[in-house]
């Protein structure tokens, strides 16, 4: 499936390690992060209700880019496309050269807002279940 995948893989009493893997036709890339025990409840109420209107923009980071801290980086970036609101996320993933070799990818997924609704959901019940994982699939 091209698209957006957040996957739980580690949960621990002190956080979630979590999977972000995208892919567009032409480009994919993962990374491993080291994510807050509600940082996915809090990415989910930040990107609810998206698009408000065809100049919504939304931005959220998992993890970080320094060198001292453990695991990977994902920046995404919710935007859209033209007046009649057609969305897309653009996303910028690095995983921990500590865990696996050094690696960064950026790609642009196209995106349905009526998905989003679904990816909402399915991320406040991965948080809940503590496994599973949440698919916002892209578009044509």
């Amino acid at each position: 499936m091209n698209g957006l995948t957040i996957k739980i893989v580690d949960p621990d009493d002190d956080y979630l390690g979590i999977e972000i893997h995208a892919s567009n036709d032409r480009f994919a890339g993962s990374a491993r992060i080291y994510a807050g025990l509600t940082d996915l409840s809090e990415f989910a109420g930040h990107i609810a209700g998206f698009p408000a209107n065809a100049r919504d923009e939304r931005t959220y980071e998992f993890g970080s880019r320094e060198r001292g801290v453990a695991g990977g980086y994902s920046g995404l970036r919710f935007h859209c496309l033209d007046q009649s609101a057609h969305a897309a996320v653009e996303l910028a993933l690095e995983d921990d050269d500590r865990r696996y070799g050094s690696g960064t990818a950026q790609l642009t997924i196209r995106i349905e807002a009526a998905a989003i609704d679904r990816f909402v959901e399915a991320l406040r019940e991965l948080e809940h279940a503590r496994s599973g994982e949440a698919e916002l699939p892209s578009v044509a």
